[in-house]
């Protein structure tokens, strides 16, 4: 017999509720992922971002656009 006291829930990492994660946490991971896909969209993550196959500078203007009006609106 197998022991199936482990559940599928218990092989990851804990969920969080999302009225417990703080606003700063929220707004962070989302400026890191914004500035990480303008970051790819760029072409920066390969050796000549001119040739980059991922560049799309119509697309990183959007995203860096989203990322300020992120940073602007949560300012204090």
């Amino acid at each position: 017999m197998t022991d199936s006291s482990a559940s599928p829930s218990d092989a990851g990492p804990p969920t969080r509720e999302l009225a417990d994660i703080p606003a700063v946490e929220v707004i962070t991971r989302a400026a890191v992922m914004l500035m990480s896909a303008a970051a790819e969209k760029l072409g920066l993550s390969a050796p000549d971002p001119d040739t980059s196959e991922h560049r799309d500078l119509d697309e990183a203007r959007r995203l860096i656009t989203a990322l300020a009006g992120l940073v602007s609106a949560s300012a204090e």
